[in-house]
């Protein structure tokens, strides 16, 4: 699944300047709140951090991807996050993130919910998508970017 589909232009963040691993899981459920997606933000953040307490988000490579569905949420949301600086993530690998793809799906839509985590994956694994993210100086054309690297890759 393409997280294109899932993902906005105004849904991307560049150079976000977030000190600490509770603070980017703030910074995703205030945005979800802002943008209509849910109305209550600290349920969201408290799902958040409930999905954090049970193991880790952070994969390693920098990336970390917080996720958790929502009861009242609209509909389907990726966020995009390039922090100013990376932060400790308590990811696999140890090593700080600096990446953030966020995943915020409707309760009752586990597919949904799967699909987009596994498409989210597979993108990751192209290096010239986390080259494309680590230097984007601009939403707009990362999202193009984006956009034209999954078209180019097998979904299934």
């Amino acid at each position: 699944m393409k997280i294109s589909t899932y993902l906005r232009t105004e849904h991307i963040f560049l150079r976000t300047p977030l000190p600490d691993k509770d603070a980017v899981l703030r910074f995703v459920a205030d945005t979800c709140a802002e943008i209509g997606l849910v109305s209550d933000a600290d349920t969201l953040y408290d799902g958040m951090r409930k999905r954090e307490e049970t193991m880790s988000t952070g994969i390693g490579g920098g990336i970390g991807f917080p996720h958790t569905t929502s009861r009242e949420a609209r509909d389907a949301c990726v966020i995009l996050i390039r922090l100013a600086e990376p932060v400790d993530f308590e990811a696999l690998d140890t090593l700080p993130v600096d990446l953030i793809i966020a995943l915020v799906i409707p309760e009752n839509q586990t597919a949904l919910h799967l699909g987009i985590l596994a498409g989210a994956s597979r993108l990751c694994l192209k290096p010239e998508f986390l080259k494309a993210v680590r230097k984007a100086e601009n939403p707009e054309k990362l999202f193009n970017t984006i956009v034209s690297i999954e078209d180019k890759m097998p979904f299934h």
